[in-house]
């Protein structure tokens, strides 16, 4: 458990450090405002409970390995996980709940949400590439 605080922590330093290399540089010539988000995904016990995290920025050189894809389907959805709608896939119906949260800004915008879905199939078909980290 420790090791996944120092985890969040160190994710969440990171942010601060990148928001302030932010700041100093020139805006941006779209006036939306800057997307940094940390992301992270707690899997149960039954899929080893491990615990993932990233940073998502929309911005070349972010460590989300899907950066275009995540982006995109945070920006059809209004950076909200509850209107994310699931792609069709068929997922089983094995209990192994998938706790993920998106805690920072997303287009200059205060974003902060957590979600339990029942298992990761299922998250991955409602969120698509954001956690798929």
């Amino acid at each position: 458990m420790s090791g996944r605080i120092c985890a969040f922590v160190a994710l969440f330093v990171s942010l601060f450090a990148f928001t302030g290399t932010a700041q100093a540089a020139p805006a941006p010539s779209s006036a939306r405002g800057g997307t940094a988000l940390i992301l992270s995904a707690q899997y149960s016990e039954f899929d080893g409970g491990a615990f993932k995290a990233t940073v998502l920025t929309c911005e070349r050189g972010d460590q989300h390995p899907r950066r275009a894809l995540a982006c995109a389907t945070l920006a059809s959805a209004g950076a909200d996980l509850q209107t994310m709608q699931a792609d069709g896939r068929a997922c089983t119906f094995h209990y192994a709940p998938v706790e993920v949260a998106m805690f920072g800004f997303w287009r200059g915008e205060p974003v902060n949400e957590v979600h339990t879905y029942p298992n990761s199939c299922v998250m991955l078909a409602h969120t698509g590439a954001l956690f798929d980290f």
